[in-house]
């Protein structure tokens, strides 16, 4: 039995592979997961290897496909294959490539004469898919409180319930999620297995956590996070670093690196209190956890007006991204001003480290010119626009399999940035350097200070009393 995967990023890789050997192991199915990630494709050897795939396969998932070098070859051959295709988060032409039992997505399909059929309409007019960055949301939206339900009527309301019941597997990736999501697909799609496999809900976690490698499960507020960290009785006492990241990559358990990340901290005295978020915005995380209103933790978002006259207090010394991605809306859909206005209230150094997706660390490592441009421009340039500084390369995947490593000596450097970032910000004014940089331009022609229409030394004279009146020497 052949499934195969499309996706954007390695988050998956490791925990389908898990997921496949569960099923083989509790079930006796032979199951494959072929797993192809967009930098896999790079050639035309590539697509005529995934092409061969497609029309072998007795599954197919998709998720997470955008851009059109890659979204118009897969119309072609999704819309040829022969077996179910399920489509999730993608662009709505990929979208309209599902089709599993009685439901599909496509846009000319006839909806059959019979009361099911017209009972069931309603329901998938919901999820054909509309233009615009915001779809996969919209569609997450959606699956809210419908699988309950559906999951207990039968024929068309079935299939839909499986393709919403998906998107919860997908979202809430754990190795046993996605197990559980290949046994139903196998049961409900497969021939020959009906009946013979369990079929169960998936396990949902937060929307927003603190994730501890050690800790058994991820915290949900921050007293239970307290009370397991005075448990373990650590000297965490150097300061406190904000760390974000998201449920996909946390929850898939491909994290070697992050966990190199927090365990590199912690040998600083630095408590590292990485937070994930379910979507691309980073502000839940900061209102729950890094900071706090009138003394009290909580959040600003829940429905209710954003006061833009709110003064948070930051309750940790540094804040860092550890996706790579814009603090609000990522890469697709970024939002500096509405990024600014949350860290103008928080006003701690925002950092970012990012781990590679498009290139695997040999090949970073070995290209001079270092980071792909999709890294530069998803990861570099859109993060300056928050603020965020010093970008860090602290790990990704390795050789074909997608196992993401740390690369130790940039965590090692990146810890002792923190560190340093921490102790400048415990410091007095007084106790602070500053260096000013004069322009000089050209050079040696005793152009020392000179600026279009700018007295530059009477300006340094202003800002030197100004400092010194902060409490500067």
């Amino acid at each position: 039995m052949r499934f195969v995967v499309i996706t954007t990023q390695d988050t998956y890789s490791v925990a389908l592979r898990e997921a496949a050997a569960k099923v083989r192991q509790d079930h006796g199915i032979d199951i494959t997961v072929g797993i192809y990630i967009e930098p896999m494709l790079r050639n035309d050897d590539d697509w005529q290897r995934l092409e061969r795939d497609i029309r072998g396969a007795d599954f197919i998932i998709g998720s997470m496909l955008f851009g059109e070098a890659i979204v118009r070859p897969l119309e072609r051959m999704l819309n040829a294959a022969t077996c179910p295709v399920l489509v999730v988060m993608s662009n709505p032409s990929l979208l309209r490539q599902t089709r599993i039992g009685k439901f599909t997505l496509h846009k000319d399909q006839q909806e059959e004469a019979d009361e099911e059929a017209r009972g069931a309409k309603k329901w998938m007019q919901a999820f054909k898919p509309k233009h615009g960055h915001g779809e996969g949301q919209r569609q997450m939206d959606l699956v809210m409180g419908m699988s309950r339900m559906l999951k207990y009527l039968p024929g068309k309301f079935r299939d839909l319930h499986s393709y919403i019941a998906m998107h919860q597997f997908w979202v809430h990736n754990t190795p046993d999620n996605l197990s559980r999501m290949l046994c139903m697909l196998i049961e409900r799609y497969i021939p020959g297995y009906k009946g013979r496999l369990p079929i169960q809900d998936p396990t949902i976690y937060p929307d927003t956590a603190i994730f501890h490698p050690d800790a058994p499960a991820p915290f949900a507020d921050m007293a239970s996070y307290r009370k397991w960290q005075r448990r373990r009785k650590r000297k965490l006492d150097k300061g406190v670093v904000g760390l974000l990241s998201l449920r996909v990559i946390v929850l898939s358990g491909n994290i070697d690196h992050l966990k190199a990340m927090i365990y590199a901290l912690e040998q600083r005295g630095i408590e590292a209190r990485l937070v994930y978020t379910a979507g691309l915005d980073g502000r839940p995380a900061i209102e729950q956890f890094f900071s706090t209103v009138d003394g009290e933790q909580r959040s600003l978002l829940g429905g209710r007006q954003r006061n833009a006259q709110v003064q948070r207090q930051a309750t940790v010394d540094v804040l860092a991204t550890t996706s790579g991605f814009a603090l609000v809306g990522g890469m697709a859909a970024s939002q500096p001003d509405k990024a600014r206005e949350i860290l103008d209230q928080l006003d701690v150094t925002f950092i970012e480290t990012l781990p590679l997706v498009f290139q695997r660390v040999e090949e970073w490592q070995r290209d001079d010119r270092g980071l792909a441009p999709m890294h530069l421009a998803m990861n570099v340039a859109l993060t300056e626009l928050d603020g965020a500084v010093e970008p860090t390369v602290y790990g990704g995947p390795t050789g074909d399999q997608g196992v993401s490593v740390p690369i130790q000596p940039q965590i090692e450097q990146f810890a002792d940035r923190i560190a340093r970032r921490i102790a400048l910000r415990r410091k007095s004014n007084a106790e602070r350097k500053i260096a000013l940089v004069l322009f000089s331009f050209p050079p040696t022609l005793g152009n020392v200070g000179t600026a279009a229409y700018l007295d530059v030394f009477a300006s340094v004279h202003r800002l030197m009393h100004a400092l010194h009146a902060a409490g500067y020497a």
